[in-house]
């Protein structure tokens, strides 16, 4: 018999920033894994490395991209090889519009046995909330620059 975990959080950002951070390489270790390879398409590699403080690898998660539609959905086959006993399992994230310009994001992780489904329980609950964190301060004010072709005296004597 397989578990399947899932966990929801509305995030303070736009789809486009969580999705982004998601699926970028460079994102992704600012919440998540501490190395990543991604090739964010249908098809792609993942590898994830989640390293101890002494900077040995704690474990390794490797993995195909099984779907990704931009600022909605992205899942990918996910199995930890550093325990031979894990499972192969799949993890996908949703991303759908919540209210005030936020995102409900949803993961489930599905195929779980035994410990694992406690362990991976344990770890969604506080990655969720890192990705929150990290959406929240990543998103920045877009400020455009405009170059005015007139005498200064001109700009600035209102």
């Amino acid at each position: 018999m397989t578990e399947t975990i899932e966990k929801s959080i509305v995030i303070n950002a736009p789809q486009a920033a969580v999705f982004k951070a998601l699926t970028s390489e460079n994102d992704l270790t600012h919440w998540f894994p501490n190395q990543v390879k991604l090739e964010p398409r249908a098809g792609g590699a993942v590898e994830f490395r989640f390293l101890r403080a002494d900077g040995t690898v704690d474990h390794r998660v490797v993995g195909k991209v099984l779907e990704i539609i931009p600022d909605r959905k992205f899942s990918m086959s996910w199995k930890n090889t550093s325990d031979p006993d894990f499972p192969d399992t799949t993890v996908t994230w949703t991303l759908e519009p919540a209210a005030g310009g936020k995102t409900l994001v949803t993961v489930v992780h599905t195929g779980l046995k035994g410990k694992w489904a406690k362990d991976v329980n344990e770890g969604w609950s506080y990655f969720t909330v890192q990705l929150a964190d990290y959406c929240k301060n990543s998103t920045k004010e877009i400020r455009k620059t405009i170059v005015i072709d007139a005498p200064h005296e001109l700009v600035f004597s209102m």
